[in-house]
């Protein structure tokens, strides 16, 4: 946890006589601007062969917010020059739109691959990678970034964002082969399930008959822990894409996961009712009604809504597909993505949660299927072929969620787009875009903010390492307005950083006013903020953003405290 346990803010004074005449103040003018602010959703429409539809108009749409119609106010659309996949044979051609434009996807594309590995058998996770590389290689233009990271437990940035296909593919072949906390999954399971069986076994030799409830003390000694370590990696997950929000272009996060379910408890409770009868009173006890306390409805909800607020599609797999031994699914059964067979190891259930997470948030999930190909060809369509669909909002920006709904009057076609959407303020922004900083440097600094250390470093308890931080701004930069004989202003910072185990901290703002003499305003060089923070001392740099509270100019820094690990 970061402790911002002092904050001085100073004025840096240029070395040259004081008694030097007061140059005339320019006069400041100030006006009236009224903010115009465009919502704007992207839109995947395909047909039956799962290929992108093209020569859609504006006309052909229609919006909602919160179920109220909106006028559409920007539209565009992207078209490939080229398709990423090879139509199938006999595939007809789209019609060509006279005169249409075709402008280019400028915006960059960044991709995150999430490996859940406390869920996933290493085998069938090393199988994906294949895939994966030729997607990369296939996908990535210049501008691009990939980002991999891993959850075994605990949250590791396998590779931080880079545009070097070469670094990604060295960093999926390290990962060839490492092992997994899915096997220790297993064995918990079905030790529960031993401890359950042998309970009669135990209790024979006093031929005492065993109480249903010592066999639900046992589920429920294994609810606990399954549902911990499942609400730990959904808060690894939730914490990665938060740290993305500050984030610009087309971002897509692929999540490898086989499970991630509404009750991760379920399966133990599955199994009591099976030997149930063994005990006492346990031919009335329902498992089921037990395992209840255990639902999480809301978790696919959850981590939708934070990534529509980060503009995140999400891209489930399930890496177990149909099974080690199975051949995939044929190429003809494209956008057939789900699967109820019963070769699946792991809960349907779970697996629809995944579907959810697409759903909501305009992906596609991969189930029940070995195609992986398919997955990342749909992604690649996704990335360079889709509509772009906007309208103006008024009102006060108030980080509430809403719903938005995108329909089509043409039949026959498949639509996908993100179900909601949050409205930043420009507080949530900034601190949006201060943690971002910490993986994605943001190339935008209007103030000229720098940031330094401010001395030496030293260790503080619990693993942690005070650090003295000069955050620098030019004055010239700053908006300040007379105040009599005075000028006055008004600015907020922003600083967060890495935890050791790969979370973004808590992003920590504070206000900062000034005030000084009107004639005095030439002398005045710089304005500099000194914190002392108290970081992780795994931590290897913190993010700073600076924003003007009366122009709204924003400035951003990094420091790299590499010695502190």
């Amino acid at each position: 946890m970061r402790k911002l346990v002092s904050a001085i803010l100073l004025i840096a004074l240029p070395a040259f006589p004081q008694q030097q005449p007061a140059q005339p103040q320019q006069p400041t003018f100030f006006s009236e601007t009224i903010e115009v602010r465009v919502i704007n959703v992207d839109v995947m429409v395909t047909g039956k062969d799962g290929r992108p539809i093209t020569g859609l108009t504006k006309e052909d749409f229609e919006l909602f917010e919160n179920g109220k119609p909106q006028t559409i106010s920007n539209f565009l659309e992207m078209r490939p020059e080229d398709s990423p996949v090879p139509p199938p044979a006999g595939t007809p051609q789209q019609p060509a739109v006279p005169n249409a434009p075709r402008p280019p996807d400028t915006r960059a594309r960044n991709v995150v691959i999430f490996f859940d590995s406390t869920t996933i058998h290493p085998f069938t996770r090393d199988r994906v990678f294949k895939p994966l590389e030729k997607f990369l290689q296939r996908a990535m233009r210049a501008g691009d970034h990939v980002m991999i990271v891993s959850w075994n437990p605990g949250l590791r940035v396998e590779l931080q964002f880079t545009n070097d296909v070469a670094d990604a593919t060295k960093t999926l072949n390290r990962l060839i082969g490492t092992t997994t906390q899915a096997l220790n999954a297993k064995r918990e399971l079905e030790q529960a399930e031993y401890l359950i069986r042998q309970l009669p076994a135990d209790h024979a030799l006093n031929n005492e008959p065993v109480s249903i409830d010592e066999a639900i003390r046992e589920a429920d000694s294994y609810a606990q822990v399954v549902t911990r370590s499942q609400a730990q990696r959904v808060e690894a997950l939730k914490s990665v894409i938060a740290s993305l929000r500050g984030i610009g272009g087309r971002n897509a996060l692929v999540l490898f996961t086989d499970q991630l379910s509404v009750n991760p408890a379920l399966p133990i409770y599955n199994y009591l009712d099976t030997v149930k009868e063994m005990f006492a009173n346990g031919a009335s006890y329902v498992p089921r009604m037990a395992a209840q306390r255990y639902d999480d409805t809301t978790v696919a909800t959850r981590i939708s809504d934070l990534a529509n607020s980060a503009a995140i599609t999400l891209y489930p797999i399930s890496p177990s597909g149909l099974g080690i031994d199975l051949d995939s699914i044929g190429a003809d059964q494209a956008g057939s993505y789900s699967s109820t067979s019963s070769q699946i190891a792991h809960s349907d259930e779970g697996l629809q949660t995944l579907q959810q997470l697409a759903a909501a948030t305009g992906g596609v999930a991969l189930t029940g299927s070995n195609n992986f190909d398919l997955a990342f060809n749909t992604l690649t369509q996704d990335m360079i072929s889709y509509y772009s669909i906007g309208y103006h909002t008024e009102g006060e920006r108030q980080d509430a969620i809403r719903s938005i709904t995108v329909k089509l009057r043409k039949k026959g076609y498949t639509l996908r787009s993100r179900s909601t959407f949050i409205e930043k303020s420009l507080t949530s922004e900034m601190q949006d875009a201060v943690a971002a900083n910490l993986l994605y440097p943001i190339a935008r600094n209007d103030l000229n903010v720098s940031m330094a250390k401010g001395g030496a470093q030293t260790a503080s308890p619990d693993q942690h390492v005070l650090v003295p931080v000069l955050i620098k701004i030019p004055t010239s930069n700053l908006t300040l307005i007379p105040d009599g004989t005075d000028l006055v202003g008004q600015f907020s910072s922003f600083t967060a950083f890495m935890h050791r185990d790969g979370r973004v901290s808590e992003v920590k703002r504070q206000q900062h006013q000034l005030r000084f003499p009107a004639d005095s305003l030439k002398r005045r060089k710089e304005i500099t903020v000194k914190y002392d923070l108290t970081v992780d001392d795994k931590t290897e740099g913190v993010s700073v953003g600076i924003i003007d509270d009366t122009s709204h100019v924003t400035g951003f820094a990094t420091l790299q405290i590499k010695e502190a690990s």
